[in-house]
């Protein structure tokens, strides 16, 4: 009898524990996911409601902090969930972008979660708890800490793009984080021996597999209504505004924008240089003057995806849409130029390693003359890549077709093994 009672005492207390744990999820103030001093809060939360957890879902984010984000390696890879019926998926959508419009305009959210920028986002805290898998396609620092912390979550980086350069930030980030917790996709050998060499990733966590907004390369077809086209796009400076219009970083542009000589040839040959600014540098105000030629179009970047696809050439300082070329077949001009800026700004110390990184992809140039020769060479030979450069561009990356499907299985695997 008295073993009954304690029993039935047991499943009382228990049923009220689990009642108050409920309505604490519905009126606790889970705070802000973008106030980085409440982290801490956050993940003690998920650690407590964990024994209450229905593990079921596969929560994907892009770039949630941001209205411009053309990549989408996430969203390509819910779709496949969601089209197949494989597992529950879960996508993060900022409702600033113009993917969100156009899918509540289609009545195609289902299984979206709106997410809006520099507000509060309570609402994820269920799928937090409830997810088996976070997977992000850019390096938002928060959610790899939450990951780090909560013991049921595991996390899969996909990356936005091959990263390649700028490796500095992601070693300090992933400095702070438990190793066994992360995993990464890498997409190229190149990308996977710089991590080894970097010991950024246990070699278990390193996964060989591609982007899977690479799978659409394939099924391009080019409008040959448009003319043809050049696309130059470099990363940006962390100047003061009253710097950067004296750094040889914008004098640099300028000057190549303005080259008479280039205006003229790629005039009469009919081609375009379009010129997309990094949205970092529009928005802090840092903006190049667009009153130079009609056959320069000064462009923002939520028509890069497009101009990846349609453009014959890139030039650039080291942006990661380099090997988006790459996988195309498409030649890459790196063009440093301000390595030698006696100016001193925060991405200087950095700069040095993204060089010679660069240097393995050839065509590096430090002299505006080079970088407009090299333009014209290419022009002159309808922009093929000279053999001994379009094979090394071919053995760069470890899939080139089916990638989604294959990324997919990767998921799959990781989920399955506890």
């Amino acid at each position: 009898m008295k073993i009954i009672l304690k029993y039935k005492v047991i499943i009382l207390l228990s049923f009220i524990l689990y009642i108050y744990l409920k309505y604490e999820i519905k009126i606790s103030q889970i705070t802000n996911f973008e106030d980085v001093q409440n982290i801490d809060y956050l993940i003690n939360y998920l650690n407590i409601y964990s024994v209450f957890r229905k593990a079921k879902y596969i929560l994907l984010f892009d770039y949630v902090i941001s209205p411009f984000c053309e990549d989408f390696n996430a969203y390509t890879i819910f779709k496949y969930y969601q089209e197949n019926e494989i597992k529950i998926a879960y996508y993060v959508l900022n409702e600033g972008t113009q993917l969100y419009s156009l899918l509540l305009k289609q009545n195609k959210t289902k299984n979206i979660i709106p997410f809006k920028n520099k507000e509060n986002n309570n609402h994820l805290f269920p799928y937090l708890l409830n997810s088996k898998i976070i997977i992000q396609s850019y390096s938002l620092f928060f959610f790899q800490i939450i990951v780090s912390k909560v013991k049921y979550l595991k996390f899969l980086y996909i990356c936005h793009a091959v990263n390649y350069f700028k490796t500095d930030i992601i070693s300090v980030q992933l400095s702070k984080l438990d190793k066994r917790k992360q995993n990464i996709i890498l997409t190229s050998p190149y990308e996977y021996n710089l991590y080894k060499k970097m010991n950024l990733y246990d070699e278990k966590s390193m996964i060989k597999g591609g982007l899977a907004r690479y799978d659409r390369f394939n099924y391009i077809k080019k409008n040959d209504t448009e003319k043809k086209c050049i696309l130059i796009s470099f990363t940006y400076r962390s100047f003061e505004k009253s710097i950067f219009n004296k750094s040889l970083f914008t004098k640099n542009i300028h000057k190549l924008l303005n080259d008479e000589s280039l205006k003229l040839f790629l005039l009469n040959k009919s081609i375009d240089l379009i010129f997309i600014q990094h949205h970092h540098d529009v928005r802090r105000g840092m903006i190049i003057n667009q009153n130079i030629s009609h056959n320069i179009k000064f462009l923002t970047q939520k028509y890069l995806s497009h101009y990846i696809e349609q453009c014959s050439l890139f030039i650039t300082d080291f942006s990661s849409i380099s090997f988006d070329f790459m996988f195309q077949n498409k030649p890459v001009l790196f063009y440093h130029l301000d390595k030698n800026d006696k100016l001193e700004f925060l991405e200087k110390q950095f700069m040095e390693i993204d060089y010679n990184n660069s240097i393995y992809f050839k065509n590096i140039f430090l002299k505006h003359e080079d970088v407009v020769n090299k333009i014209k060479f290419y022009v002159n030979r309808n922009f093929i890549l000279e053999k001994g450069l379009s094979e090394k561009y071919k053995t760069m990356f470890y899939n080139k077709k089916n990638i989604t499907k294959k990324l997919i299985n990767i998921i799959n695997n990781l989920i399955e093994n506890k």
